[in-house]
């Protein structure tokens, strides 16, 4: 788990107002269901228009949350080299800022290993962050460099320091509310092991 993450804590106490808020929506259907129950040409004409959404778009999903593009996998980090694995750390945590601006999970599960127990924190941070509703904005940690620890070329694993800071940002609810302001954080490093498997990088811990 990536020592850079302080910022999901000061949400962690709010999973039962997004609970509450999904209940909300649901019951906001009910009316409309019930005033067509027994539809006439006349009420069907009218009550079309302010039918609200199917409660499945009521919540918010990881492509709806905010919509923003993907990071690049430079051609650098697809090379097993010391300097393409510096590049693959440096991908990895644009893909972290990705994901926590977006709530999109997916890219963040493709490149790491099902055991990493430092990556399924991050998958459950941001998809708690998800189900409340809530989202980063300007969340940029910024890469800095890498300190090798270990280079073991014959079995393609590296693990290494990897240095990286953060500026401020903010956490807003699903109406684009602002709920926190985070502070940034200087230089700091966190712990990433790779491993080479089939042909490209995979993060197999990261803390």
């Amino acid at each position: 788990m990536i020592q850079l993450r302080p910022l999901t804590a000061a949400a962690t106490g709010l999973v039962c107002l997004g609970l509450l808020a999904g209940c909300s929506n649901e019951e906001a259907a009910a009316p409309a269901a019930s005033a067509s129950a027994t539809p006439t040409r006349a009420t069907v004409a009218s009550t079309d228009a302010p039918v609200p959404p199917p409660t499945t778009s009521a919540t918010p999903n990881p492509t709806t949350t905010r919509d923003l593009p993907a990071p690049e996998l430079s051609g650098l980090a697809t090379q097993f080299s010391r300097e393409g694995a510096s590049a693959f750390a440096s991908y990895y945590i644009k893909v972290l800022n990705y994901s926590r601006n977006t709530g999109d999970v997916e890219l963040l599960t493709s490149i790491s290993d099902v055991d990493c127990a430092g990556c399924a924190d991050d998958v459950d941070d941001v998809s708690t962050f998800l189900a409340e509703g809530l989202s980063h904005v300007g969340l940029e940690t910024q890469f800095i460099g890498t300190h090798y620890l270990s280079w073991e070329e014959e079995i393609g694993e590296v693990q290494m320091d990897v240095y990286a800071s953060r500026p401020p940002h903010t956490i807003v609810d699903r109406f684009g509310h602002t709920t926190d302001e985070v502070e940034g954080i200087g230089e700091t490093p966190f712990f990433l092991w790779l491993k080479w498997v089939d042909g490209r990088w995979v993060v197999w811990e990261a803390q």
